[in-house]
């Protein structure tokens, strides 16, 4: 308990000793955090049992387009949100009646289905376009999600005109710019260029070079700015990269088509109403979207909106009367509703021998393993490799793009039984039919437990996460749940150790082969 010393007037007397005050202990007041009221009240996203058809917003063929593809119902998040951003665009997409557009900012777990909630709107609003321009810009911050993006995009796009353009280092450099602008041959300079793309999906690095060098490509006409992973690119703003997007769509390119260039948003007065300029509307997406804020001051917000997923109901029963109550609470960070969370105690040279336990013998198929480094997660790719009966891969930044793809396609088959990797993998990247993730190595923050137990229980259905914990590292991470309002959900497991006898003798033969399959790469890597 904190005390604080409160002098109390007249001396006394101790022990023959005159005492000039006497002390007594007072409670502290606890200080309660206040934030802006637009994070205290935020918008519940709630299990709704909604299909696409019953959104009244929706195109219809859009509908259709969904149907083929075989989605019919909706997740929470789509019907609570979609909605929201048709309505903002319901006269156009000036805005709502030629009023600046509200930002939007959702926190839904990994898996829940956010690509779609802002795929559907932007190809609603933009798909009668005359004139192509880049209205919507969709921010990454890697490779690999972006290309998941792009895809969706140019899936729901068939049958229309709109132009989708990826941004991410994958092609040459020159390669982009050709399907970013058209140069007019003939044409007066301010009119030299015309925009290819209507939407464009990029990496954050990668538009900031288009955005300095691509001579002709305009943002003056963006009307949707979605920033999805939104708490790593946050992290990252002290390098100005939103300051130079929203400089680029109020500062016209020259030779670029811009009529009627808007100017920078101010307060709203009476002159201003009766302009109709379209401005730019955020729109934040993230599992673990920050609370901090400094950190949302500086993404310049105008007048946002929180959606914020409720999670489940549970029941608390009163010691004393006996009574119990349902406790709605939400969950600063959330993760899937199916999802089964586990730990398990563990000492440093068994962690190996566990891993392998639950695949030999608990037979865990579909398993994804995340270590903390890429060290880290080539050695113990080539100890699990010793085993014949392990069909086993690794992931991480030294492994091509394309291998990537391709391992993580003979996984969803069926044809993978363990992927281990680096952290590369948990930012929202779509990993099909993920039964278990086993961190192997404990998370250091509760952002990336989140990330890495988002893999598994995806689109409504069934996972099982599992933290190995060295004594040591227990400490940390029970605190670090307890302050996210998780440990609760954690259950603890056991391992009989005479399960893992049997596999000590080839786990030591492994051991002693692995230092000179490492020398042996090495050199090969040096020729």
């Amino acid at each position: 308990m904190d005390v604080e010393m409160i002098e109390i007037e007249g001396p006394s007397e101790i022990g023959g000793f005159t005492v000039l005050g006497d002390f007594r202990s007072k409670e502290k007041k606890k200080i309660e955090r206040v934030l802006p009221n637009w994070l205290q009240n935020s918008i519940l996203i709630q299990e709704k049992n909604v299909r696409f058809s019953d959104i009244l917003e929706l195109d219809r063929s859009l509908v259709e387009r969904l149907t083929e593809n075989g989605l019919d119902k909706c997740f929470p998040v789509q019907s609570t949100v979609i909605p929201e951003i048709l309505n903002q665009c319901r006269y156009g997409i000036s805005g709502d009646a030629g009023f600046r557009p509200r930002d939007l900012c959702i926190s839904a777990p990994t898996g829940s289905g956010k690509t779609l909630t802002y795929v559907l709107p932007i190809i609603q609003a933009l798909q009668h376009r005359v004139v192509p321009h880049v209205r919507a810009l969709v921010v990454l911050p890697v490779r690999d999600l972006a290309i998941q993006v792009y895809k969706v995009f140019k899936r729901f796009t068939q049958g229309t005109s709109l132009k989708v353009v990826l941004l991410s280092g994958k092609k040459e450099f020159r390669t982009e710019q050709c399907s970013l602008v058209w140069k007019k041959p003939h044409t007066p300079s301010s009119q030299q260029w015309t925009s290819l793309a209507d939407i464009v999906v990029a990496t954050k690095g990668r538009l900031l070079d288009h955005i300095e060098d691509t001579e002709g490509f305009d943002l003056t006409h963006l009307r949707f700015l979605v920033i999805d992973e939104a708490d790593r690119l946050m992290n990252d703003v002290f390098d100005d990269w939103l300051d130079q997007i929203e400089k680029a769509a109020y500062t016209p390119k020259p030779g670029a088509y811009s009529p009627n260039p808007r100017g920078f948003p101010g307060p709203l007065t009476v002159t201003d109403c009766w302009k109709n300029d379209m401005h730019v509307q955020k729109l934040l997406f993230s599992a673990t979207l920050s609370q901090n804020p400094e950190l949302l001051e500086k993404m310049n917000l105008y007048l946002p909106l929180l959606f914020s997923v409720v999670a489940p109901e549970t029941t608390t029963t009163d010691a004393q009367n006996g009574t119990q109550s349902l406790d709605t609470q939400i969950d600063k960070f959330s993760a899937p509703a199916l999802l089964k969370e586990k730990f398990i105690d563990v000492k440093k040279a068994e962690k190996p021998l566990i891993l392998l336990h639950f695949l030999l013998h608990k037979k865990l198929q579909r398993v994804l393993c995340f270590t903390n480094s890429v060290e880290s997660t080539h050695r113990l790719y080539l100890l699990a490799k010793q085993w014949k009966d392990v069909k086993v891969a690794e992931i991480s930044s030294n492994i091509h793009s394309l291998k990537r793809v391709r391992i993580i396609r003979k996984f969803a088959r069926g044809d993978l039984q363990l992927i281990i990797s680096s952290d590369v993998m948990t930012r929202g990247m779509d990993i099909e039919n993920v039964q278990y993730v086993i961190s192997y190595d404990a998370p250091q923050y509760i952002e990336t437990y989140i990330h890495r137990v988002g893999r598994t229980a995806r689109a409504n259905k069934p996972g099982t996460a599992i933290t190995l914990l060295e004594g040591k590292e227990m400490f940390h991470f029970k605190k670090m749940l307890r302050e996210s309002g998780r440990w609760h959900k954690l259950k603890r497991i056991l391992v009989n150790r005479k399960h893992l006898e049997p596999l000590v003798p080839q786990f030591t033969q492994a051991l002693q082969l692995l230092p000179e399959i490492l020398k042996e790469q090495r050199r090969q890597k040096n020729l």
